[in-house]
C-alpha cells in the first residue's frame, strides 16, 4: 500500500467598486478675459476580482453519479462522512479523476503491481504519474493531483488504519475520483483553488483549509476501530522494528505556510481502567526541536501533523488520547475518546 501526496470556501471574490469622481464645475476666474476649463478627475480603475487562495472545509458535497450497488459509492460516502466528522471537508466527485483512477487500476491489475507510477510500454499505460494519468483522461491541467492505491477492496479501512495514508486522505484536497474492483483500489485527489501550479503531488497550501485555530484528529470521537496495525503493510513502513502495532492516532492543524509548525509537549494514551499504553510519537522535521525529547523525527510526516503509534495491539475497550502542544507557539490541548475491538 503506497501513497504519494505532497502537502497543501468559500473565499468570496472581492466586489469591485468603481468610484466615480464628480467633475468640478466652479466659477471662472478672472484671467484677462479667458476661462480655463476644469480638468475632470480620472476615475479609479476597477479592482479585479481576487482569486481565492483557499476555501473553508465543506460540510457536504453534491451526490455522486455512481450506481447504487457500485463499491465506489460506498467508498465516496464513507470517506466524506469521515472527513466531515474530522472537520477537514467533504470532497466533490470528479468524473475525470474517476476515469484516470480506473485506468490506473487496470494498469496495476495487468502488471500485478501496486503503486502510482506507470512504465511506458507496459500493458494499460496511460501516464507516467497520476497527474499525467488524469490529463490523459481529459482532466483539468491546472490542478495538483495526489493518489492513494491499494491491493485491497477495503482500501478506505486500510487507509484509516495507517500512518502516511491516513494523513494523505484527510488533507486539503477538494475533489476525488474512485476505482474499486478486482481486488484493487485507487483514489485520485485534486486541488485547484489557490494551488498556483499543477503536477503530481498535493501542495499543503490552497484547497480546503481549516481556520488557523482549528484542529482535527483520528480516530474521531467515539469511533470504534480495529486495535491492530501491521506497519509492514504500509509503504514506506512507519515502524520497521515492529511486527504489530496499535491503531495509529493522528492530530493535525492547518499548515499552508512553510513556517507553520505544530510542536508536541505531550501525547499520551490511556486504556481500559486508566492503564497507560506505551506509544511512540512521530513528528515532522521542523517540529522536532520544539517538541518533547522523546518525539521521533519522521521525514514522511506532513507539516502540521503528528502521530501517536501504540507499540502494541490495542485490546478491546475504551481509550482516551490526550494531546498538548502548540501551533506556531499558540497552545493547544485536547482529550478525546474512542473504542477498539
Amino acid at each position: 500500500m503506497k501513497t504519494t501526496m505532497k502537502p497543501g470556501l468559500s473565499a468570496l471574490a472581492l466586489a469591485s467598486l468603481l468610484a466615480l469622481a464628480a467633475c468640478g464645475g466652479g466659477g471662472s476666474a478672472d484671467d484677462g478675459g479667458s476661462s480655463k476649463p476644469t480638468t475632470p478627475t480620472t476615475p479609479t480603475t476597477p479592482t479585479p476580482p481576487q482569486e481565492p487562495t483557499s476555501v473553508p472545509p465543506a460540510t457536504s458535497a453534491p451526490a455522486p453519479t455512481y450506481p447504487s450497488a457500485d463499491l465506489r459509492l460506498a467508498a465516496f460516502n464513507a470517506l466524506n462522512e469521515f472527513r466531515v466528522k474530522m472537520g477537514v471537508g467533504a470532497l466533490k466527485q470528479d468524473d475525470k479523476l474517476d476515469t484516470a483512477a480506473d485506468n490506473h487500476l487496470a494498469y496495476m491489475k495487468a502488471n500485478s503491481t501496486t503503486g502510482h507510477l506507470e512504465v511506458a510500454g507496459n500493458a494499460g499505460f496511460t501516464g507516467a504519474n497520476p497527474y499525467d494519468q488524469v490529463v490523459a483522461a481529459g482532466g483539468n491541467r491546472n490542478q495538483w493531483i495526489g493518489q492513494v492505491a491499494s491491493g485491497s477492496m477495503d482500501c478506505l479501512g486500510d487507509f484509516q488504519n495507517s500512518v502516511y495514508h491516513l494523513q494523505a486522505i484527510t488533507g486539503n484536497q477538494e475533489s476525488a475520483g474512485y476505482a474499486v474492483r478486482n481486488g484493487y483500489c485507487v483514489i485520485n485527489f485534486g486541488v485547484v483553488t489557490g494551488a498556483n501550479g499543477s503536477g503530481y503531488g498535493l501542495p499543503q497550501w490552497g484547497g480546503q483549509q481549516m481556520s488557523s485555530n482549528a484542529f482535527a484528529y483520528s480516530p474521531v470521537d467515539n469511533e470504534n476501530v480495529y486495535g491492530g496495525f501491521t506497519p509492514a503493510s504500509e509503504s514506506p513502513n512507519p515502524a520497521p522494528d515492529l511486527t504489530l502495532a496499535g491503531h495509529p492516532i493522528m492530530f493535525r492543524v492547518p499548515a499552508p505556510d512553510a513556517n507553520d509548525v505544530l510542536t508536541v509537549s505531550n501525547f499520551t494514551l490511556t486504556g481500559p481502567g486508566g492503564s497507560s499504553i506505551p506509544v511512540r510519537v512521530l513528528v515532522p522535521s521542523k517540529a522536532k526541536p520544539g517538541s518533547m525529547a522523546s518525539a521521533i523525527e519522521d521525514v514522511n510526516v506532513y507539516a502540521g501533523v503528528v502521530f501517536m503509534l501504540p507499540t502494541q495491539k490495542l485490546a478491546a475497550g475504551t481509550y482516551t488520547a490526550t494531546f498538548s502542544g502548540a501551533r506556531n507557539g499558540a497552545p493547544i490541548s485536547k482529550s478525546w475518546s474512542f473504542a477498539a475491538y
